[in-house]
């Protein structure tokens, strides 16, 4: 009864209009004003306490790292790389897309991000070398969700604050999944250009130097910047010099220096900018996670998880199964949820089952992010998708051919995931254990 009075006040909040942080904070405290054993005090502290996660230390600094990287042009630097990397490959403007996202996820973190900056550029490159408006548009935004799973990852820290999962194995286990999600795109990519005979690279169009030699040179040359950042924050982590805390406020330094010395962006009122940008990005997130906090306390006082997890246990639920269930969930949720919003919300109801089947907590946290995310490129909420539109000129009802399939083959990472959970834990067994 608990239970479903929380989902019930929580759904009604909604329907007023309220806040999603503050629909979590309203439906779990009417539980607690009935308690008499419990103070509003004690609930205050709750979420206060929530705050005091040195895990969660990493999310301002990462969004901080970000925003800075933004001042030093980097998604040029990005496009060289690429460029580089695909040289002439059938449909390589694709494969371009693709991979700069991949490089970008590994500074950002952020799907928006990565449609807003690579999509002004790339979508008219691919739309004026034949492809559709369409496919242009999707390749966009379903390569965009490869940077909530390339570490770092703003949703992973969450769910590793949330699960008290090792964020530096989370990191570690988004490797391979993301690259296997790139490769698996650019099949299709390839696929698509071979049948519509599309795709060749006009360096004008993307900013890039007429002589292709040249371009390898000045893309060696601007690569060092990115990928060293890459390189520090994962091999700091790996090798355990650091956290991923600590890698996050090296990040910041590292990206500073480069900006103002290097790069000579010394425009104090965009530094105000972008400080100004990231705390507010980072306040919206600690609200959550204080509300999130509540929620879990209040569950977890009340055992109102307790009924579930006896249910899947004495009907021999098995955890892949579960997991299954729990990919179409997610997939279901972030088709009208902030991804944030709705793993803050299920993550603390749903760990205590996990942990009553004892499912691996990285794959947990894996499945978890991907299958959250993919809801920025499906409708109704599918905000990469309608930015990526808004950029095509074209709209994403005629999208959706295109984006059903970008999400079969999303759906079949996930379900590989799942069988070889292998995939996810051979890197974090390799180099952490």
């Amino acid at each position: 009864m608990i239970l479903l009075s929380i989902i019930a006040i929580f759904f009604v909040c909604l329907l007023l209009g309220v806040p999603v942080a503050f629909s979590i904070i309203i439906a779990s405290s009417i539980p607690i004003l009935l308690e008499p054993l419990v103070s509003l005090t004690q609930v205050s502290s709750i979420m206060i306490e929530s705050f005091s996660s040195f895990t969660l230390l990493a999310i301002p600094l990462f969004i901080f790292a970000g925003a800075l990287m933004n001042l030093t042009k980097v998604t040029d630097d990005l496009i060289y790389i690429s460029k580089a990397l695909v040289g002439k490959f059938k449909g390589s403007l694709a494969h371009m897309n693709i991979i700069t996202s991949i490089f970008f996820g590994a500074i950002s973190g952020s799907s928006v991000a990565d449609v807003a900056s690579l999509g002004r550029i790339l979508i008219p490159a691919m739309i004026k070398a034949g492809y559709s408006r369409e496919f242009a548009a999707t390749v966009t935004a379903a390569s965009s969700t490869i940077g909530s799973i390339i570490p770092p990852s703003i949703l992973l820290i969450v769910y590793g604050a949330l699960a008290q999962t090792s964020v530096a194995a989370l990191f570690i286990a988004g490797i391979v999944p993301g690259i296997l999600i790139g490769i698996t795109q650019m099949i299709y990519a390839y696929l698509y250009a071979a049948k519509n005979d599309v795709g060749a690279i006009d360096n004008k169009e993307i900013g890039l130097a007429e002589d292709e030699k040249l371009s390898k040179i000045v893309a060696l040359k601007k690569g060092i910047f990115p990928l060293s950042l890459f390189l520090i924050v994962i091999v700091g982590i790996m090798s355990g010099v650091f956290t991923a805390t600590e890698a996050a406020s090296i990040a910041v330094i590292y990206v500073f220096i480069v900006a103002f010395f290097i790069r000579k962006q010394r425009n104090v009122r965009e530094y105000m900018a972008v400080t100004r940008k990231a705390v507010i990005d980072s306040a919206t997130i600690y609200i959550l996670i204080a509300a999130a906090a509540l929620l879990s306390w209040v569950l977890t006082y009340y055992q109102a998880m307790q009924p579930l997890i006896d249910f899947l246990l004495e009907n021999n639920f098995s955890p892949l199964l579960f997991l299954l269930m729990l990919t179409m969930l997610y997939v279901f949720l972030g088709t009208f949820m902030e991804p944030n919003s709705a793993m803050l919300i299920f993550v603390p109801l749903l760990l205590p089952v996990m942990q009553g089947l004892q499912i691996d907590p990285v794959v947990a946290g894996i499945v978890t992010v991907m299958a959250i995310r993919l809801g920025t490129v499906t409708p109704p909420y599918g905000l990469s998708s309608l930015l990526a539109a808004k950029v095509a000129g074209t709209n994403v009802l005629k999208m959706m051919r295109h984006i059903l399939i970008f999400v079969f083959i999303y759906l079949v990472a996930i379900l590989l995931i799942i069988i070889f959970p292998g995939i996810v834990t051979f890197l974090p067994n390799l180099l952490i254990n």
